[in-house]
C-alpha cells in the first residue's frame, strides 16, 4: 500500500513538474513589418518595445514580406503587418498550415482578404465588444485618430467581433481555424494609435491568447531579503511627479511617454540619506534619462543632488555625460550599457560621502565624495563636496521613453 501511495504521488509530482517545465518555455513570436504608405520602422521599433517588456517572450523582427514563410518555421505566433502587401500562394499556404497545426496569427492594420481597402484618416472610438474575451483583458474602450482598414462583411463570416468603432464597423474580431487560432484588427495606420496603452494592450493580449497562454498578469515585486519596495507594481503610490506629466504605469512598470517638454522628473514621496537601491531600466534607441539621488525638491537635480546618467550609447566609450557617469563630473571606470531595449540592472549603494554603483554586474563607482583629487578637476558648481548628506530618489523624463521596474530599497546606517 506504501509503494502504491509513493507512486502514486511520484506520477502526480511528475506530472506537475512536467507542466512547470512546459509553462516555462518561452514564448517565441516572428514579428513581419512590411507595406508602403506607413511608418515600418517606427512600428517594428514600437512592436520591439512593448514585446521586450516580457521576460517570458522571445521575438524576431523583420522587415521584408518574403521572410514570411522562413520566420513561421520557429515561431508559436506570428504577428504581421503588411497593409495592401498581397501575399503569393506559397507564403498564403505556408500560413494556413501554420495555423492549422496550432500555430497563431495576429494581423495588425492587414486584413486575410482581398476584399480590403484603406480608411480615411479620423476621429475613431473604440468600443470594446467582448471585454472578457482573452484579447480585451484590461483594455478599456478609448479614442485615437487613425484610418483603419474597410472591409467587406464577408471577410467576417464565422469571426467573433471583440471591438467596434462606436456606431460604426468592427475594428478587431478573431477565430479559430484547425488548432490555430487568429486575431485581427483593422487598426494601426497612425502613430496615436501605436503609442496609446489601450492599443498596446490589445496587440500583446491578442499575441499570448493565439499562442494558447493567458494574457499575462502585472508582475508583484518581490523585494530581496532586508529590501523593501518602492514601487508597487499597479500605480504610482509612493511617487511625485515634479514639472511635465508623462508617467504612467503599464504593465508592471513605471514608464515616461517622452512626450512633452523634459527636465521634469518622478520623486519618492520621502528623502533618504544611506541606502543601497536596486532597479532595472530599458531606454529606447536615442534615449537620454538618469538616476537621481539625494536630489532636492526645487533646482537642478544633477547638480545639487546627483544624477547617474542612462543613455542608449552602448559601446561606446566612458565619458562624464555616458552612461552610468555621475553626470558632468566623474566618468564611469567603463560603459556598463546593454543596448536599447534592453533591461539593464543597478545597484547603488550611499552611505554617508561614499558612493558605490555597480551596473549591469561591472562595478563603475567606489567614490569617495570628499577626495580633493577628483573634487580638484571640477568647476566650482560641480564639486562632490557640495552634493548634500540627504534628499530624493528620482527619475528623470528627458523627452524620451524609457521604463523602470524592480526599484528595491535598503536603509543602512
Amino acid at each position: 500500500m506504501l509503494a502504491t501511495k509513493a507512486l502514486g504521488w511520484i506520477c502526480l509530482l511528475t506530472v506537475v513538474v512536467a507542466g512547470m517545465a512546459f509553462s516555462a518555455q518561452p514564448l517565441r513570436v516572428s514579428v513581419v513589418v512590411a507595406g508602403t504608405d506607413h511608418d515600418s520602422a517606427g512600428i517594428a521599433g514600437t512592436l520591439a518595445w512593448v514585446l521586450g517588456r516580457y521576460d517570458g517572450v522571445r521575438f524576431t523582427v523583420s522587415k521584408e514580406a518574403h521572410a514570411l514563410t522562413q520566420e513561421i518555421r520557429r515561431a508559436d505566433v506570428l504577428v504581421l503587418f503588411a497593409p495592401g502587401t498581397l501575399l503569393h500562394d506559397e507564403q498564403q499556404q505556408a500560413l494556413r498550415q501554420f495555423i492549422a497545426r496550432g500555430g497563431g496569427v495576429v494581423y495588425l492594420h492587414t486584413v486575410p482578404s482581398r476584399a480590403a481597402t484603406e480608411g480615411t484618416r479620423g476621429n475613431v472610438v473604440v468600443q470594446v465588444e467582448r471585454p472578457q474575451h482573452p484579447t480585451m483583458q484590461r483594455v478599456p474602450s478609448f479614442q485615437v485618430v487613425d484610418a483603419p482598414v474597410q472591409v467587406a462583411s464577408e471577410a467576417l463570416a464565422d469571426a467573433l467581433v471583440v471591438a467596434r468603432q462606436r456606431g460604426g464597423p468592427p475594428l478587431a474580431w478573431v477565430w479559430r481555424e484547425g488548432r490555430g487560432k487568429v486575431f485581427v484588427t483593422t487598426l494601426g495606420h497612425a502613430p496615436s494609435a501605436w503609442s496609446h496603452p489601450a492599443f498596446q494592450k490589445m496587440v500583446v493580449n491578442a499575441v499570448f491568447w493565439c499562442a494558447g497562454r493567458k494574457p499575462p498578469q502585472p508582475p508583484v515585486p518581490r523585494p530581496p531579503k532586508g529590501f523593501i519596495s518602492l514601487f508597487n507594481g499597479m500605480n504610482l503610490e509612493g511617487w511625485g511627479e515634479v514639472g511635465t506629466p508623462c508617467w504612467s504605469v503599464q504593465d508592471g512598470v513605471i514608464q515616461c511617454s517622452g512626450i512633452g517638454e523634459g527636465g521634469g522628473w518622478l520623486r519618492s514621496d520621502r528623502m533618504y540619506r544611506n541606502f543601497v537601491l536596486r532597479l532595472e531600466y530599458r531606454i529606447s534607441p536615442g534615449g537620454n534619462s538618469g538616476i537621481f539621488l539625494r536630489a532636492p525638491h526645487f533646482g537642478r537635480s544633477s547638480r545639487l543632488g546627483m544624477e547617474l546618467q542612462i543613455l542608449d550609447d552602448a559601446g561606446s566609450s566612458p565619458s562624464n555625460t555616458g552612461t552610468a557617469a555621475v553626470y558632468n563630473a566623474v566618468a564611469p571606470r567603463v560603459n556598463p550599457a546593454k543596448p536599447a531595449g534592453e533591461w539593464n540592472q543597478v545597484e547603488i549603494t550611499l552611505r554617508d560621502r561614499h558612493l558605490r554603483v555597480v551596473w549591469n554586474g561591472q562595478l563603475v563607482h567606489d567614490l569617495n565624495l570628499d577626495d580633493p583629487q577628483t573634487n580638484q578637476r571640477l568647476p566650482r558648481t560641480h564639486l562632490l563636496t557640495r552634493r548634500p548628506n540627504s534628499g530624493y530618489i528620482g527619475l528623470q523624463n528627458h523627452r524620451s521613453l524609457v521604463e523602470f521596474r524592480n526599484i528595491f530599497l535598503r536603509e543602512i546606517q
